[in-house]
């Protein structure tokens, strides 16, 4: 019975389709315990616009939130009674088992790693987040967390991308492969952190199938990408940025061949821009931090609410945690048994 503390203020749109997109899922899971944590009067005034109440859903009162545009570590040091904060002090407090939030990423990343700290044996907590690709979804991490990451880093994302992706996306008989983002696919490519990391995945227990450029990516020629923050969050920008701009291109060409209103365009055009919709997926996973912390998209409307919250209860369902945890002690013993 997942418990979910979701920052009511958080995101260009709260707390309107945030309080919208906890009640549907409290609607659907009336065994979750959903936690809305915010200004109690606005979010009351939200959930008398909803359907019907319920015994699920939680007001938990909060007098501040963090804008978009603060500084993360001086505003989580000014306030301290932030919806935001107070969302992660209730995981860290064991009051909830994950948090989402649609607000300040920088804030919920620095929150994240200095209040819950990270999982044993992870060097540093990165954010991972899906694709679309030819061959379904894929995982790429890091994409924003950490710009400087070192080798080992990206060996840790390697390892906990091939949790996720086996636990959340992958059916029972798939294969997971393992690609570090490179500017070529030899081995011998890329900066001398990508060629240590590329040494430290060849000897992992993962499928490691070596490097990958950026236009094999969406050609999904493998499953979980690694890639360091600043490449991964530009890689991400861009996929967003693209998908929108693809299917706008494709009406505004069939509204020209005066094709637009044709049923089947109609139907494939719908089914494209589902495939491509972020909002579909909902939220980005903080990796490594002792705790289920998922970044929602400041722009998220309720469904992508929605997605998030699913997102937050499925890694805790699944113990992706756990399962990190035992993953790289695995890997820990197998190096300190070849030395």
């Amino acid at each position: 019975m997942p418990r979910i503390a979701i920052d009511a203020m958080g995101g260009d749109k709260a707390p309107g389709v945030v309080v919208r997109g906890a009640w549907r899922v409290a609607n659907d899971q009336p065994d979750w315990q959903l936690f809305l944590v915010g200004d109690e009067a606005a979010v009351s005034a939200e959930l008398a616009k909803c359907e019907k109440p319920l015994d699920n859903l939680h007001v938990v009162h909060s007098p501040e939130a963090i804008g978009m545009d603060e500084h993360p570590v001086e505003a989580l040091k000014a306030k301290k009674q932030a919806s935001l904060p107070m969302c992660v002090g209730m995981v860290r407090e064991g009051k909830a088992d994950a948090v989402i939030s649609a607000g300040n990423t920088g804030a919920l990343v620095a929150a994240g790693t200095l209040m819950l700290r990270n999982l044993p044996g992870v060097r540093r907590a990165g954010i991972l987040t899906t694709l679309p690709t030819l061959r379904g979804r894929i995982v790429i991490m890091d994409v924003g967390a950490n710009v400087a990451a070192k080798a080992s880093h990206l060996a840790q994302y390697a390892t906990m991308g091939d949790i996720f992706y086996r636990n959340l996306i992958a059916r029972e008989d798939d294969k997971v492969h393992v690609s570090l983002l490179s500017v070529g696919s030899e081995e011998g490519k890329g900066s001398p952190v990508i060629k240590e990391a590329h040494a430290l995945l060849t000897q992992s227990e993962l499928d490691f199938r070596g490097n990958i450029e950026g236009h094999e990516v969406f050609e999904g020629a493998s499953e979980v990408i690694v890639c360091d923050g600043m490449v991964g969050n530009v890689v991400l920008k861009t996929a967003e940025g693209l998908s929108e701009i693809l299917v706008k291109m494709f009406v505004k060409q069939a509204t020209a061949a005066g094709i637009a209103g044709d049923e089947r365009f109609k139907s494939t055009i719908g089914s494209l821009a589902r495939d491509l919709d972020w909002q579909e997926v909902g939220g980005a996973a903080l990796l490594g931090v002792n705790g289920t912390v998922v970044i929602a998209h400041g722009r998220s409307d309720d469904r992508a609410i929605a997605s998030g919250i699913r997102t937050a209860a499925d890694c805790c369902e699944k113990h992706v945690n756990d399962k990190i945890i035992e993953a790289l002690q695995r890997e820990a013993s197998k190096a300190g048994a070849t030395r």
